[in-house]
């Protein structure tokens, strides 16, 4: 089946099993925290916003706040779908060099939207860089989705090293970083498209399995970076990115996957799994001291099997998406992966205080 005639059977499959997206607030099981209130119960029942998606699995999550829509980018299918709290959709961001969408970020100020792609070998498109060895950042209009730039990444590591573009964040210049979960890098590009190698430390951003994962920029002027497999954070300034530091936690957050500035003294870890350990759940954190240390400050867990990946706040409300990527990574069959009942879920976990 070509690409055009799967985005077409995808569209048709949104158009029958789209559903009206409602945000219901946290109710009785909430917790209330200094600088976040989360829930404390499962997954299920009215605090859910959920979407048909016809295995499209998407990963990373946006919120336009110019439409007042969410922006999902597909884990499978490579594209990047706007969708309203009514339930409409439209397909945004149509790209064949996007192989298998990661993180996604807005930048408002430019009317730019910034794709992470890679290859992880389960996408209906495959790239001509092959399985886990591509790495790039697509650059597109963010009212059309139009293509403005498609940067490799790769391209600046050694021939044969193996890569997995993962999460971005972009910086008031309009900096993108962007952190590679195989190669021991953040990359950064510039407003106009300039890559190069931010930061490399192959003693501590390597590791089994993934690596560096969610990152966020603080408006202090450094980077937030999680590391998946140990489940630890680093500060890292961009003034001085070989300056960095691990986070003192009490404890660590094996399966970090995104993370969400809350406050300038309060981040949100979202972890899944890895490393053999099952979190499925979203982490609170504070600081008192500029993230040099910080505590955690409440915890919500998903249960059947969520797979958290990355999380948005709107409107004070705080919103992460799931959608079982584990099973279509484990099963590895995308005619499975066309027969499974999916249903991705954009879900309400928290509300920022003021």
């Amino acid at each position: 089946m070509s690409n055009r005639v799967e985005k077409q059977n995808v569209a048709r499959f949104w158009h029958r099993w789209a559903v009206a997206l409602t945000v219901i607030s946290l109710g009785v099981g909430a917790v209330t925290l200094p600088a976040f209130a989360i829930g404390t119960g499962d997954m299920g029942g009215d605090h859910l916003t959920a979407i048909k998606t016809g295995a499209l699995y998407p990963e990373g999550l946006e919120y336009n706040a110019k439409t007042g829509k969410f922006l999902l980018a597909s884990f499978r299918e490579g594209a990047v779908y706007e969708v309203g709290q009514d339930g409409k959709h439209r397909l945004l961001v149509e790209d064949d060099r996007l192989t298998t969408g990661m993180g996604l970020r807005v930048d408002a100020k430019r009317n730019r939207l910034y794709v992470v792609s890679s290859d992880v070998g389960i996408s209906v498109r495959q790239s001509s860089e092959g399985k886990m060895m591509k790495a790039s950042l697509g650059v597109y209009d963010l009212t059309s989705g139009e293509p403005i730039n498609f940067i490799d990444l790769g391209s600046l590591r050694p021939t044969g090293e193996k890569h997995i573009a993962n999460d971005l964040a972009v910086d008031p210049d309009g900096n993108v970083y962007v952190t590679d979960s195989l190669a021991p890098v953040i990359y950064k590009v510039d407003p106009q498209g300039n890559a190069s190698i931010f930061l490399e430390d192959k003693s501590r951003f390597t590791g089994k399995g993934f690596n560096l994962n969610g990152i966020i920029y603080h408006p202090d002027g450094y980077l937030i970076v999680a590391k998946k497999n140990e489940g630890v954070l680093f500060k890292v300034p961009v003034a001085d990115p070989t300056s960095f530091s691990q986070v003192e936690v009490p404890q660590e957050f094996v399966g970090a996957d995104g993370l969400i500035l809350l406050k300038n003294n309060s981040v949100a870890v979202i972890a899944n799994r890895a490393s053999g350990v099952l979190n499925d759940a979203v982490f609170s954190l504070s600081s008192a001291d500029d993230w040099q240390t910080a505590e955690v400050t409440g915890q919500y867990t998903f249960a059947n099997d969520g797979y958290p990946t990355t999380g948005i706040v709107k409107d004070g409300q705080i919103f992460v998406v799931h959608s079982k990527i584990n099973r279509l990574m484990t099963e590895n069959d995308q005619e499975k992966a066309e027969g499974y009942p999916q249903r991705a879920t954009i879900q309400q976990v928290g509300t920022v205080k003021p």
